[in-house]
């Protein structure tokens, strides 16, 4: 299934929820609650897809898809324009993710510029 026939799948099943009422008449909270309820039951494998230097983001319950910037071989991710913001909650996602892993964690910062590495003169 592609993006497309998921998000009628999704509309389908709100408005059989609804009782086939019209769009205009299903409130906000109600497209909601049955468009987590049908995505529960049925799970999309990949809501995203990552690419070398870019992701395609596929946000459900709206039906908008974006694009992402990527650095390579990495998850550090930006939106054109934000870059400082989208490095900044990349980095602490990654940081949340590996804080049981300190010494992966402190590899990718001085990878990234971020941490000096330790200097063995300094001993």
């Amino acid at each position: 299934m592609d993006f497309k026939e998921d998000q009628l799948a999704i509309e389908a099943y709100v408005r059989m929820k609804c009782g086939w009422r019209d769009e205009s008449e299903i409130s906000h909270n109600e497209f909601v609650h049955y468009a987590f309820e049908y995505m529960e039951e049925n799970p999309f494998l990949d809501d995203v897809v990552k690419l070398p230097t870019e992701a395609i983001m596929y946000d459900r319950v709206h039906g908008e898809i974006t694009v992402w910037k990527r650095i390579r071989f990495t998850e550090f991710y930006w939106q054109p324009g934000e870059f400082l913001r989208g490095m900044k909650l990349s980095l602490e996602l990654f940081i949340e993710n590996n804080s049981q892993n300190p010494k992966r964690l402190i590899k990718v910062l001085e990878r990234v510029g971020l941490l000096e590495p330790p200097c063995p003169d300094w001993f």
